[in-house]
């Protein structure tokens, strides 16, 4: 089974990599329900997360409250925005490529700035732009943020590996599951066994984790299985409708999702069981999945709809030493301008203050940016629990940050060059890990924190 992943750091506002001026920003989250669940809670997990996640579903059904900002062409009146900054993506197609087109066209037309969306073709492309400063601000969900930090994969290079980012603002709450084609036999994850065809996205090491969940929680290895290997994001789905796999890793709010149900055959879910359903086939799948929330979905294509799947909360990342001027302005902007891109894409109610706070209440897994910090507290939202779990987090990104540097400076003394294809490196870097950082996958030991 693969291993899970991480995230870098050094001290905030420095780094031993030297990158070019940054350009970037960021998003949010919510649902589809109406503002009647608004007052809703889900306590789920608690004991495996060690965090608490009430307020989530209050906060994916709260599809306008605080939305009650500025009209559109409102920008900050004594904040000059920069002339131009790129925002990182995933690929065309994916809802947060949508999101991010929706708000950032409006923030070009309406304050003077361009932002242009730029979209990678995976996790570590998107965690190397940010740090070497192609974009401002990126993507970043927490299975993601791990595998950096642990420079695990495509991530065990100098310029993907970890880094000291912080969360500037929630994107989307998005729902993550199993999809079969709708004429399969395959009804529940207890008919996935040996000979199963299953998708193995190689450029993504979320939806790897994924499928090494799936197959931790049905204890199979990988030669029980016929894993049939993609490309691209997009690939990952339309194998299935083609009838080339059986089952595959994805979000139901995804476009690939949308063209998939509408294939003549259809696609169905299969429901996420219940720990109590079978407790060590639970554990296995979450060692694998960490940072995730069991959760009946309620956004996306209408079959997924009602199903029980994890959910993750996404975020949009800056580095630490983002300017916090810039960073303190488009949260404000995103937020009182959000009735000017909320209609253009079905998803963007997930952008909100909201479901930050939602996402600091359930235990952050993430730290925020300075700048993020400032306006929540302006607004009356930080807490002392929230700046408490913050400076742990800012703590555990820069020890690792700082391992991470000196490891590959001992590594370059004993000619070793840095990159995935090494597997001296990957082994040097592992073994460097785990002597002076311990066994643990960094996701576990952010889950670990009180």
């Amino acid at each position: 089974m693969s291993a899970m992943r991480g995230a870098r750091a050094p001290v905030p506002g420095t780094s031993t990599r030297a990158v070019p001026e940054p350009r970037g920003r960021a998003l949010s989250a919510g649902s589809d329900a109406g503002a009647a669940n608004a007052t809703s809670a889900i306590r789920e997990e608690r004991q495996m997360f060690k965090i608490e996640w009430s307020g989530l579903a209050g906060a994916l059904s709260v599809a306008g409250a605080l939305l009650v900002g500025a009209p559109a062409a409102q920008a900050q009146d004594d904040y000059e925005w920069p002339s131009f900054f790129n925002v990182i993506t995933p690929i065309v197609g994916t809802a947060n490529h949508s999101l991010a087109v929706a708000w950032t066209s409006e923030f070009s037309a309406s304050t003077g700035g361009r932002a242009r969306v730029l979209p990678a073709a995976n996790g570590f492309t998107r965690g190397s732009w940010l740090n070497t400063g192609e974009g401002r601000l990126a993507l970043v969900q927490a299975s993601d943020y791990f595998d950096q930090m642990d420079g695990i994969e495509g991530y065990a290079t100098e310029e993907a590996g970890p880094a000291d980012t912080r969360v500037i603002h929630m994107n989307m709450v998005t729902p993550w599951g199993y999809m079969v084609r709708g004429d399969s036999d395959i009804e529940s994850i207890e008919d996935i066994g040996p000979g199963t065809r299953i998708a193995y996205a190689s450029s993504s090491s979320f939806l790897l984790n994924g499928i090494d969940a799936l197959l931790a929680y049905r204890d199979l290895d990988h030669d029980e299985v016929e894993l049939v290997e993609v490309g691209n994001y997009g690939a990952n789905t339309r194998i299935v409708v083609e009838g080339r796999a059986e089952v595959t890793f994805t979000s139901p709010i995804s476009g690939t999702s949308y063209e998939a149900a509408a294939a003549p055959n259809g696609i169905r879910w299969l429901e996420l069981p219940a720990r109590e359903d079978d407790p060590e086939a639970f554990e296995r799948y979450r060692a694998l999945q960490p940072g995730y929330v069991p959760q009946v979905t309620e956004a996306g294509v209408e079959s997924a709809q009602g199903v029980r799947m994890d959910h993750a909360f996404q975020t949009n990342h800056v580095r630490a030493e983002e300017d916090p001027e810039f960073v303190y302005n488009l949260v404000k902007w995103l937020e009182e301008n959000h009735d000017a891109y909320a209609d253009d894409f079905t998803h963007a109610y997930m952008l909100s203050v909201d479901n930050l706070v939602a996402f600091l209440e359930t235990g952050a897994l993430q730290p925020l940016h300075e700048g993020t910090i400032r306006y929540l507290e302006e607004e009356g939202l930080w807490t002392e629990a929230f700046q408490q779990r913050q400076d742990q987090l800012v703590e555990m990104a820069q020890e690792r940050v700082a391992l991470f540097d000196e490891a590959v400076a001992a590594a370059r003394d004993e000619g070793l060059s840095i990159g995935p294809g090494n597997e001296a490196w990957v082994e040097f870097w592992t073994e460097f890990r785990t002597e002076h950082s311990g066994p643990e996958p960094y996701g576990q030991r952010v889950l670990a924190l009180d």
